[in-house]
């Protein structure tokens, strides 16, 4: 067991390689930071929110320029497109924060940031799912196989609505596009991306897909390039607010430099439209998981203001009721053998399983798309040796 001096969290190192190099492999492959993935796993494994936050940024800094550097050797990298888009994105993050702030004031944050979470991406699971499932039939009645979709009916009304002077040719993505449609995506996805408080890399690879017309692979590496400032700047603010494990982030970022190479490398040898396949899967996964954290919030209400009202009036300070909720069994004392109301434990107990099955859900599937992503790897790499024996062989034979 390991102590982690700046939560104080006493934890095996392996889980945390583990977690390092699964949402390295994910990551690399998808093009997105994996907060959805990393911050509930590292919660589980007994962070506190704030600390498993701030020190999923702070490794995923690191994590994203070694997935950057190779799709950036790969040409998946268009960083025209990212810089003007990040600046439409921290200026839609700014004002999605604002909203946030105001949604905290009425008291219906949470609620109203896991239904926009839920619809959306649900609804980015769906399209791209049904996408996925339509040009497998037109690959049916055509005869051939469809790599990649390019373009969108959205992403040309974009291009021809905002097709505004200035307007450059992108050689990368191989598109004309004009800088005030790059920077309306921006805004869009960081203002989405300031209310729901994440990275943004989940909105913005279909935002580049479908709104943009970039083919699957330069929106992956585009992203990616786009994830490390936004990284940086989580990481640098919340270390400024002492929410950073450094120790944690060390170990997961000698995971996740190892499952960033690998999950770059598989990009290779997967097509365009599997990773939108696999890509909805995980949307689906996640969309299920913040569904019971809103059961889990449902049943927190039960108990939580009035536990705390009562914690307050026996004279505890905001941080002791805090340190209480680390320990179940504290929980327990002060629920049941002080307060005497079995019926906040009952609800407590539901919203512990409840919460915990979401994070240990979202956990589970990211390894099992590990398993997958790490399996097309294996495949894509033997066929590319075979491949390249039988050239050998028949260039042998033409010299014999």
């Amino acid at each position: 067991m390991m102590h982690m001096p700046v939560s104080g969290v006493d934890m095996a190192w392996w889980p945390l390689l583990l977690i390092g190099f699964t949402v390295g492999v994910v990551g690399g492959f998808f093009g997105i930071g994996g907060a959805w993935m990393v911050t509930p796993a590292l919660n589980i494994f007994g962070f506190p929110m704030i600390y498993a936050v701030g020190t999923d940024m702070t490794h995923l800094v690191g994590k994203s320029i070694i997935a950057t550097f190779r799709h950036w050797k790969f040409g998946h990298v268009s960083a025209i497109i990212a810089v003007v888009m990040l600046i439409g994105t921290f200026s839609g993050i700014e004002t999605g924060a604002q909203v946030l702030l105001w949604l905290t004031k009425k008291g219906i944050a949470g609620s109203v940031v896991r239904y926009i979470y839920m619809v959306l991406l649900a609804s980015i699971g769906i399209f791209m799912l049904s996408e996925y499932l339509r040009v497998r039939k037109l690959e049916k009645e055509a005869g051939k196989q469809v790599k990649d979709v390019v373009g969108t009916a959205w992403s040309r009304w974009i291009q021809d609505t905002l097709n505004i002077w200035p307007t450059f040719y992108c050689p990368v993505a191989r598109m004309r596009v004009s800088m005030w449609a790059i920077l309306f995506v921006g805004v869009v996805t960081g203002f989405v991306a300031g209310i729901l408080g994440v990275g943004g890399g989940i909105l913005r690879v279909p935002a580049l897909i479908y709104l943009m017309g970039v083919p699957t692979k330069i929106a992956v590496g585009t992203d990616l390039f786009e994830v490390m400032f936004s990284g940086a700047y989580g990481a640098f603010t919340y270390s400024l607010k002492g929410g950073v494990e450094l120790v944690a982030a060390v170990i997961m970022l000698l995971g996740a430099s190892v499952g960033a190479q690998l999950g770059t490398v598989c990009t290779k040898y997967v097509y365009g439209i599997t990773i939108r396949l696999v890509f909805s899967i995980a949307t689906f996964f996640a969309c299920t998981s913040v569904i019971l954290k809103e059961i889990s919030s449902r049943c927190a209400a039960v108990y939580k203001k009035p536990f705390e009202a009562f914690l307050a009036e026996q004279g505890l300070t905001p941080a002791e009721i805090s340190a209480i909720y680390a320990k179940k069994s504290a929980v327990y004392h002060y629920m049941v053998e002080v307060a005497n109301k079995p019926d906040w434990w009952a609800a407590y107990t539901k919203y512990y399983l409840w919460n915990q099955a979401g994070g240990i859900m979202i956990l589970t599937a990211a390894v099992g798309i590990t398993a997958y992503i790490l399996i097309q790897l294996y495949l894509g790499v033997a066929r590319e040796v075979k491949e390249k024996r039988l050239r050998e062989q028949e260039a042998a034979k033409m010299k014999a």
